[in-house]
Order: structure tokens, then C-alpha cells, then sequence
């Protein structure tokens, strides 16, 4: 799309990388654990939705898209980039959200069941004039005129979000890490929108947990381990799947592993009869072990019986009791 055209446009992606510490300005944003969203409404058009992939998804989310014709619709076209968020006690949940992002047509109880907010960071085009080339912050500007409208509205399922100016990465991250949020994102405050680009000028953080998990059991040959099944213990003191790990092995790791796991092999299952592993974690070949060995696992997120987010096997733990490895601690 250009200005006021009806092409879609592809988001701007950031890079990944430590929070930005240089002497340009910088801003900064929450990086929220959603799915990312560009939306158009006004110009005489039904509003529209769609991901980074271009897949227009507007039958999935349209309480979205009833909001924005409500609060934007009789406007010159807009088109807004952000993230649509499911809430989980006041925290983006990606698990939750998972059940919308497979739907097509979102019935109105499902609506009610698994509501969804969109949080627009970006304004793309205004009164049907393309703001990309201006700055990160003259385009912050305008959202906050579209913002002053929403709240005049107020009740619909959509939020601008903050930013912050002169502040530091480090501080930044801590605050992300103390709201429970995914990470941060720095945009060069001079940056321009370039759609469809993985730029430098903006830089994502992402926010890792890492916890003590159990080795129950594991896949792999003779000589090494290639998958992990991974357990904690609930409430009830049962050992229960929390999912599985395949990277962050060394070879050496893989190696040292499959020795170690040698004199450790039962025949059957540690975990309960009440907890079997999801379909995921409990592939063929596996080798069920004792659940003795204790691993320091990083990863983003618990989602339950999703099992664990990304997760990366950064090495063994020697000094845990593997009955002190909680579920409720993930």
C-alpha cells in the first residue's frame, strides 16, 4: 500500500540484539507476547487485518475491527501497525491467544471466552497519507491524537501502548522483566518506517527465564541424546511433564549425557498415571529415566500443558534436590 493505495503493507522488523546503549536517542517500547497485527479502517472501506506474512486475518479478530470502524471508520484511511494480545491477569498470554490465531471465523462466544485486545504502536498512514518517512517520534505524535479518540470512546478492545524517551536500555529491560512483559523494543527516535525491512534502527530484546528442570526421559542412539523430556513436581508431589528441550547441546553435551544416563534407564514412565506427556513430549523410542538428573533449562515462557516456550539446554545442575523442582515455579 502506498499512501492511499489498498496494497497491504509488510511490518518493519527488528533486529535482535542487547538493549541499545549508544549516545543517539532512543526510544523505547514493551515487547508484548502477541501476535503482530497492521490493521487499516476509514476511507469509505471495511477495515482490514493482517499479519506479517501478509495473511489477512480480519474473520479472527472482529471485535478488533469492529472497534476500529467504530472509532475510525468515517476517517480518511489509517492504517495502524501493533499487536493483538489475549490477557492473562493483566499479562499478555501467548497460549491463551493460540486458540484465536487458529480460527478463521471467531464466533461471539468465543469472543467472550478468549477476549482480545490490539495494542497499535505505529501509525503508517493519516487522513490517507503515507507517515512513513517521517520520524519514530512524529509518528508517536500522531498516534496520540488517533489515542485521544479512543479514549473520548472509551470500552473498546484497543490500546496504545507507552513509550519512553531518554531512558536507558538496562533500566528499561529491568522494568520489562518486573511487568512480566516478553521484552523491550529500542527504536532510533529519528527512524523512519521502512516496510517489509529488518532494520538496525530498531532493536528487540527478548526477556529469557531459566529454571532447574528434571531429565525424565529422553530420545537419542547409542551414543547421544538428541531430545530431552523434561518434569516437575505439582501441588500433589507427582512428577508431571513440563515439555521437551533439543537445543542448546553441545556435542560433548550429547555425549556426556547418554553416559551419564546409562545406569539411570527404567522401563517404564516417572510420571504419574494422572500426568501422561502431550503427544509432543512423549515421542517414539523414548528411554524413560529415573528422575534424578537435574538440567538448567532457559526458555521463554510456561504455558502449561503447551509445555515450555523456546526452550535451550544451557547444562547439568549438581547441587538440587530434584523433588525441590516445582511446576508452580516455572
Amino acid at each position: 500500500m502506498s499512501g492511499s493505495g489498498n496494497r497491504l503493507i509488510a511490518p518493519m522488523l527488528a533486529t535482535a540484539g542487547p538493549p541499545p546503549d549508544d549516545e543517539r536517542p532512543w526510544s523505547f517500547e514493551m515487547k508484548f507476547d502477541g501476535c503482530r497485527i497492521l490493521a487499516s479502517v476509514g476511507g469509505g472501506r471495511d477495515p482490514e487485518l493482517w499479519t506479517r506474512n501478509l495473511n489477512v486475518v480480519t474473520g479472527s479478530y472482529p471485535e478488533v475491527a469492529e472497534a476500529l470502524a467504530v472509532a475510525f471508520g468515517s476517517a480518511e484511511r489509517i492504517v495502524l501497525d501493533g499487536e493483538i494480545v489475549t490477557l492473562d491477569r493483566g499479562k499478555p498470554s501467548f497460549n491463551l491467544l493460540q486458540r484465536r490465531m487458529s480460527v478463521p471465523r471467531a464466533t461471539k462466544p468465543l469472543q467472550k471466552r478468549i477476549p482480545v485486545t490490539y495494542l497499535p504502536f505505529d501509525v503508517l498512514v493519516r487522513q490517507g497519507e503515507s507517515f512513513m518517512t517521517a520520524s519514530y517520534l512524529d509518528r508517536r505524535a500522531e498516534l496520540a491524537t488517533l489515542d485521544a479518540t479512543l479514549q473520548d470512546i472509551g470500552g473498546l478492545p484497543i490500546t496504545v501502548p507507552p513509550h519512553w524517551e531518554s531512558q536507558s536500555g538496562r533500566i528499561m529491560l529491568n522494568a520489562a522483566r518486573s511487568a512480566g512483559q516478553e521484552g523491550i523494543v529500542g527504536k532510533r527516535s529519528t527512524s523512519v518506517y521502512l516496510p517489509g525491512h529488518r532494520s538496525r534502527a530498531w532493536v528487540k530484546t527478548a526477556i529469557r527465564l531459566r529454571r532447574t528442570i528434571v531429565a525424565a526421559g529422553f530420545v537419542g542412539s547409542n551414543r547421544s541424546v538428541a531430545v530431552l523430556i523434561l518434569g516437575a513436581y505439582d501441588a500433589e508431589d507427582r512428577l508431571v511433564p513440563v515439555g521437551v528441550v533439543a537445543s542448546g547441546f553441545t556435542t560433548t553435551m550429547r555425549h556426556q549425557l547418554r553416559d551419564d544416563f546409562r545406569q539411570l534407564e527404567r522401563s517404564t514412565s516417572p510420571f504419574t498415571e494422572q500426568g501422561p506427556p502431550p503427544a509432543e513430549a512423549h515421542p517414539s523410542g523414548v528411554r524413560w529415566l529415573e528422575p534424578v538428573t537435574t538440567l538448567s533449562i532457559e526458555y521463554r515462557e510456561y504455558t502449561g500443558r503447551g509445555g515450555l516456550r523456546h526452550p535451550s539446554l544451557k547444562g547439568q545442575v549438581f547441587d538440587t534436590d530434584p523433588r525441590s523442582v516445582r511446576v508452580e515455579d516455572l
